[in-house]
Formats: structure tokens, sequence, C-alpha cells
């Protein structure tokens, strides 16, 4: 099993930006300096998710900082909102910035509240995710002889009539991955020869879309390495708190799913007018709305040993890889350093 920490805290105003930027910098660096393998990051705009908006400049900003040889995924990127051209670009020098360890993680998003920011429709987020995405492998491709690319989204059109600039660090691109919660998805993915990016699950399920994404990567015609490279690092995001005892912990998260669940409904509520708002309101499946759904799914939360255990079934399921995410639900510095730090001394030193 490797672990990554998962970046995703959020803000209540202005007031905090730049002090939760600034402990998220210092817990990831903390975290990869004593063994996590990898930093997560994702891609929400206006919504109070994340903080830092721009998962691509904050990855190119921690690449510089962390250990050699950190991976990072971006978990995700959302091609509705993106030029394609641009992201393309984003990718691949984003690539060369991270020495190679990148995997970019493709999702449709969900926040009716940010695809109003960027001022597109949410309805049709899947089939405009899966169209810009043959324009994205396309550009990627493209060598500077070929003919020129015609290419047009629902909102901008173009020709790239030479090629994408840079290239990626030693391939035609970056590795891709796509966040899906459906077997189906897992299946795409697979016969893409992707890294699977999934969330809030619990084992039993996993272990079957494992099995389905395996066997896919094998008909799509990988070859055994790189089959093993996919499952080592395709991954499964939870959201962990570390405290002395079970009681502890379960007492104090369920405080913080109380301001979660109430951020959410004020978030979604600014955008009642918003087509298929309702459909979005729980894209990744289960809600702090529901806490003990929530508890169950989303979390791993008890005393060292606990959440040991709690990982040590992800591991029986097939699962190598999981993105760990601490800092959430408007916690303190110290609250969500402390919860680290027990991570850190007391779970991670068992699994090697």
């Amino acid at each position: 099993m490797r672990f990554s920490i998962y970046l995703n805290a959020q803000t209540r105003g202005p007031h905090e930006d730049v002090g939760i930027i600034e402990t998220l910098t210092r817990q990831a660096l903390e975290a990869t300096r004593a063994g996590v393998r990898g930093i997560v990051l994702t891609e929400h705009h206006f919504s109070g998710y994340n903080t830092y908006g721009d998962n691509f400049m904050y990855a190119a900003h921690l690449a510089a900082l962390a250990p050699r040889g950190t991976r990072f995924s971006l978990a995700v990127a959302v091609p509705p909102l993106h030029n394609p051209m641009r992201l393309a670009q984003r990718c691949n020098l984003l690539d060369i910035l991270t020495g190679g360890e990148l995997i970019v993680g493709f999702a449709a998003g969900g926040s009716p509240l940010e695809y109003a920011g960027m001022g597109r429709d949410p309805s049709q987020r899947h089939a405009q995710m899966m169209h810009n995405l043959d324009i994205l492998e396309a550009a990627l491709a493209k060598r500077p002889d070929d003919p020129p690319l015609e290419w047009e989204t629902a909102f901008e059109r173009g020709t790239l009539h030479t090629r994408i600039m840079p290239a990626a660090h030693h391939r035609a691109a970056p590795a891709f991955a796509r966040a899906t919660q459906s077997d189906s998805g897992a299946e795409w993915t697979g016969r893409k020869g992707w890294y699977l990016f999934t969330a809030r699950e619990k084992p039993q399920p996993l272990t079957a879309r494992w099995r389905v994404y395996e066997r896919a990567l094998r008909d799509g015609g990988l070859g055994e390495e790189a089959v093993q490279d996919r499952l080592d690092w395709s991954m499964v995001q939870k959201q962990v708190y570390v405290a002395d005892t079970d009681e502890q912990a379960e007492r104090e998260i369920r405080e913080r799913l109380v301001l979660m669940a109430e951020h959410q409904r004020r978030s979604f509520g600014m955008v009642k007018d918003v087509r298929d708002a309702a459909h979005l309101k729980s894209v990744v499946g289960v809600s702090p709305q529901n806490p003990d759904e929530f508890l169950d799914q989303a979390m791993l939360i008890g005393h060292p040993g606990s959440v040991s255990e709690q990982i040590r079934e992800y591991e029986a399921a097939g699962v190598r890889h999981m993105a760990l995410l601490f800092n959430y639900g408007f916690m303190s510095p110290e609250v969500s350093g402390r919860s680290l730090r027990l991570f850190l001394d007391q779970v991670l030193p068992a699994f090697g």
C-alpha cells in the first residue's frame, strides 16, 4: 500500500485563504518528507473547496519543494471548464516540472456553482468531457508536419497548425486517469490503459470494480509491467481523522460534518436556477448531509490501530494506493496537523 496526501481544504472567506494555503503547503511537505509517496490536487472554483483554485499552478509550486520522486496526481481536471489546447499545454508543462511524476485525472465535475461561474451548461457535462478529451488527445498526438487539426467545442473553435508546445517529459503526453464511480467507467478506463481514480466506496464493491478494471487493462493489450504500474497508482480517496480513541474521533468528526453540510447547502443554494443542478448535488456519491452514510463510506476514522485495520480492508480488496484527505471541514492547523502527525508516526510505519 502506498499513500498520497490529498489537498482539498475548504475556506469560509478571503480572510482564511492565505493561511489555509500556507498550511496545506506545510502539511504536504511534512507528509512527503515522512514517506508519503504522492500529492493529490483537485480542481474547484468559486465554491469554497480546495481554496487554491488552480491545481496545475499549485502542483508546479509544490513540485519545486517536495522530495524528488514525489508523484503528483490531479484528481481531477475538468475538461469542459478548459480550452482544450491550453489544457494540453498545461498537462505537458506540468509533466516536465514534476520530472515525469504526473498523472492527470479527468472527470466531468459537478458543482453547478462552478459551471455557472465559468459560463458552462452542466447538463451537458459528460458529453462535453468526452468530446473535449478526444480533442485533447488528438492535439497531443499531432506532429508539426501533420495536416492542421480543426477543433470545436460547445464554446470555442480553432485550428492547430503545428504542435502542442512543450512536449511532455519523456513521452507524447503525461499519464492520464479517469475518475469514475461506476464499473462501466472502470472498464472504459482500463481499455484506454489509463489509471483509475475513485472515492467514497466500501471495500466489497471495490473488489469487483478492481477486477473489472484489471481485466479491461489486459483486454486493451497492455503488457504485464504496465498493468502492474496502473494497479500500483490507481487510487481510492478517503477523508481521514486519527485521534487517541475511536470515540474521540467520531465525536469530533461529527461536529465537522455539520459544518461541511451547512457549507454545501449554501453553495448549491446560490444556483437554484442552473439547469440540472439537482442532479449534481452529490457527484461523488455520499454527502455530509447524511452523516452516518458519509462516515461509513467516505471516511477512515479512529485511533491509529483502528485506522490501520480499515486500510488493511482496502488492501485486501486489491487497492494499492490511497489518497488521504486530512484537512477539511474548516479544521484549524492544529487539529488537522495532530491527525496527520498521528498517521505519520503510528499508521504509516505499519505499511512499510
